[in-house]
């Protein structure tokens, strides 16, 4: 058992890792899009696959770990279905994140980036205090090469009418990024 509970640690310790990478790595890059093209091509197919492989492995794997088991058959199938709904949703949760992620990093890395020069005028300003009481910045802009709002996380305080300049890259899906 103690095996079990270090293999999932060492999961969880990954995902964490292939997650959190651009938001390190990338300083500027627009995330909408990419969640967008997560939701749109990948929520499903990760629903899906979970659907049918998760069953299956609480069944296997998780539930002959259980020592206390109802006494009515009721009770024991009302808490696998819940216990199944529960990993679906946690483990939708953890991929789509993946996938974001890795959609995010193969914009920079794969191919061949377009440098532009962004020199929009800031149409909306939105500060943002997280519960830790940092302070973060947002500005929508409209992009220059589909006229579509763009809402980019900003490391200063813009006023609305405020010329946003920037040298960006269009990567790999069409996403506008920065590494400086």
């Amino acid at each position: 058992m103690e095996n079990w509970k270090y293999k999932v640690i060492l999961f969880l310790i990954i995902c964490a890792l292939i997650i959190s990478y651009p938001f390190f790595y990338i300083d500027y890059f627009e995330a909408s899009t990419a969640q967008r093209i997560t939701a749109k091509y990948f929520l499903v197919p990760i629903i899906i696959c979970l659907l049918i492989l998760l069953p299956t492995f609480y069944f296997k794997k998780v539930k002959p770990l259980d020592n206390d088991i109802p006494k009515t058959k009721i009770k024991e199938r009302l808490r696998d279905g819940i216990s199944i709904f529960m990993m679906l949703f946690c483990l939708t949760g953890i991929f789509f994140g993946i996938v974001f992620s890795l959609i995010i990093t193969t914009n920079k890395l794969v191919g061949k980036s377009e440098t532009v020069k962004i020199k929009e005028y800031v149409e909306e300003y939105k500060p943002n205090t997280t519960k830790n009481g940092r302070l973060r910045h947002y500005i929508k802009f409209e992009n220059p090469k589909n006229q579509e709002l763009i809402n980019l996380e900003v490391y200063r305080k813009y006023e609305v009418g405020e010329i946003f300049e920037k040298e960006m890259k269009y990567g790999y899906w069409g996403i506008l990024y920065s590494t400086e």
